[in-house]
């Protein structure tokens, strides 16, 4: 499989997994299922994309400059998370929930702002807008 063809399926995977999130009734089993799926896919999108630029430092710059991009890094701070854990009512519980503060460091919160209190589904939505654009600019 050839580097195009596996950037398409990991995009094709984070669709589907935004489609089931916006299909799933909210407070269910599946869209918490569907949380930690987008997030996982999201995260192998971001490593090849990151991977694609000449640096650390590049990518870095490059993600800072869009706010799509921020979120991205949003959803990277929940690496190895329960995701789900963090969303109440459709939407990212707000950096000061006392669940939030529970569950991440000072360096997550952080990032975490960037999409805290926003809907979850949009998050995924930009964050895909994001990164699909980004394999572009990675390829340079």
């Amino acid at each position: 499989m050839s580097d195009l063809e596996y950037l398409a399926t990991l995009l094709a995977g984070l669709d589907a997994e935004i489609a089931r999130l916006s299909a799933a009734e909210s407070g269910s089993g599946e869209q918490s299922s569907a949380v930690d799926d987008a997030s996982a896919a999201v995260l192998r999108l971001r490593s090849k994309v990151k991977a694609g630029y000449s640096g650390k430092k590049a990518y870095y710059i490059a993600v800072s400059t869009d706010p799509n991009g921020i979120r991205v890094e949003g959803i990277a701070a929940l690496q190895g998370k329960r995701a789900h854990e963090l969303v109440r009512d459709g939407g990212w519980m707000h950096a000061d929930s006392t669940t939030v503060l529970d569950l991440l460091d000072d360096d997550q919160i952080g990032r975490y702002r960037a999409i805290a209190g926003r809907g979850v589904a949009q998050t995924f939505r930009d964050s895909r807008e994001y990164l699909s654009a980004a394999i572009g600019l990675a390829e340079k």
